[in-house]
């Protein structure tokens, strides 16, 4: 195995060091420095070996090639995180994957199901059935690795290999910032990735990522969150569908520009608008705040970057509580609260006219750029129906989108009261009906035939 070190040093000083080497340095005394050089070295892989080996596992996943259906062959690494056999893995499996994943664990094989991905995260937990209890790997305090720094990271094999444990040595060249820092690697195999990383002491830093390494202390806390997920799931056989909670708020990026003028935080993210009936409301937050930490992480990155880095360290779920800090008038703010899932509308199917509409609530105010708000909006148009009917082929009277403001002369600022318009109408029998609408900056009126299609109040089309 070859190292590389690359160093610049002024040739006037250049020259300094070669005399002063030449004097200095005997030819024992560099056999003697060399020897201790590969003795630390040895002693780090020891303790990398010590640390790792007992909570390694290795992958070998067999999918069709989506061109000529031929077997493809991927081999990776990963670890141990419970007795029970749940390994993480650096890939995103689905659940629903109907990929052959093989997993060594030891001596032993098992076959290896995907119980949970996160996306997020960019990575899976799987379950084996073992024999006996594993060990799991320790992840609790990660040490922080700096640049330049040698690690080591630590792969098993399988049969073919002889199980042989092999030890690969790095150096960190450089940072890339994001949600989970990354430090860029010297080459390291493809077979590494997920492979956890130690320093010369024997202390974990990390996971492999092909040519970069994650820094787990950014990460381990969402790791633990995962596989919590996933042993839950485990337990009740159920799949947790709760992944959509509202933070409720526009947001967009502070312009670099402005934030050096103004000094402030060129990570942040405006709350352009905060919604009334929302989480971050309830926790204090208003219009107009500037976001600079949330869930105890300083806000990173800049541009959409930033937008993506908050999405991902929200981690929005149902009853997630979070916290985060907010910059107003020159004053910081903490709040916190609880997530949840992003209030639904009340809605209505009007089989008689062939619409099916929707209570209008704040944030369909901001999504479509409402003029009317009172009234409900059209969500969808049923086929053969009244509303379907146009003056020419492929066109509708009505579409979706539209707010309908009255029908037959009747108001309909809620869905309630169009539900009570709509029972008026149906005991006059009318042969057509005249609906007010609004349609973007415009507004109209259409005359329904409601002898079209098969109508009646509760009938299917």
């Amino acid at each position: 195995m070859r190292f590389f070190h690359t160093f610049f040093i002024p040739s006037a000083s250049l020259s300094l060091l070669l005399l002063g080497s030449g004097c200095m340095t005997t030819p024992g005394a560099m056999e003697r420095r060399d020897r201790q050089t590969y003795e630390a070295r040895e002693r780090a892989v020891h303790r990398a070996l010590q640390a790792a080996e007992p909570s390694l596992a290795f992958f070998q996943i067999e999918n069709p090639n989506a061109r000529n259906q031929q077997q493809r062959i991927i081999n990776f690494s990963g670890i141990v995180l419970t007795e029970e056999g749940h390994l993480l893995v650096p890939f995103a499996i689905r659940t629903d994957s109907d990929a052959r994943i093989e997993a060594w664990v030891g001596e032993q094989r098992y076959l290896a199901r995907p119980l949970r991905l996160d996306e997020g995260l960019g990575m899976s937990i799987l379950k084996i059935e073992p024999y006996e209890p594993l060990t799991p790997l320790n992840l609790e305090e990660p040490v922080e690795v700096r640049m330049g720094e040698t690690v080591y990271t630590v792969i098993t094999t399988d049969e073919d290999r002889e199980f042989s444990p092999f030890v690969f040595e790095a150096f960190t060249q450089g940072i890339i910032q994001g949600r989970y820092r990354q430090y860029s690697l010297s080459p390291l195999p493809d077979l590494s990735r997920g492979a956890p990383l130690y320093n010369s002491f024997g202390q974990l830093t990390g996971i492999t990522s092909q040519a970069n390494a994650f820094i787990l202390a950014d990460m381990v806390h969402d790791i633990y969150d995962l596989l919590n997920r996933g042993m839950g799931e485990s337990a009740t056989g159920e799949e947790d569908e709760s992944e959509d909670a509202w933070f409720g708020a526009i947001l967009a990026p502070i312009n670099p520009d402005y934030a050096r003028l103004k000094d402030l935080p060129r990570s942040g993210l405006w709350l352009n608008h905060i919604f009334k009936d929302s989480a971050a409301y309830k926790a204090g937050f208003r219009s107009g705040d500037l976001l600079i930490k949330l869930n105890d992480s300083p806000m990173r990155l800049t541009g959409p970057r930033a937008y993506r880095f908050f999405v991902q360290t929200l981690r929005a779920r149902e009853n997630q509580p979070f916290s985060a800090v907010v910059l107003r008038d020159g004053k910081r703010i903490k709040g916190k609260g609880v997530l949840q899932k992003r209030p639904d509308p009340d809605t209505l199917r009007a089989e008689d006219l062939g619409i099916s509409v929707s209570e209008i609530v704040e944030s369909m105010v901001i999504r479509y750029n409402l003029f009317e708000t009172e009234g409900v909006m059209v969500t969808d148009i049923h086929p053969g129906s009244p509303a379907a009917t146009g003056r020419s082929f492929g066109d509708s009277l009505l579409r979706s989108g539209d707010i309908l403001v009255s029908i037959g002369g009747h108001p309909t600022p809620d869905v309630e009261a169009f539900g009570e318009a709509l029972d008026a109408i149906r005991s006059e029998k009318p042969s057509a009906l005249l609906v007010h609408f609004q349609r973007g900056v415009t507004t109209g009126i259409e005359a329904l035939n409601l002898k079209i299609g098969k109508g009646g109040r509760g009938e299917q089309p």
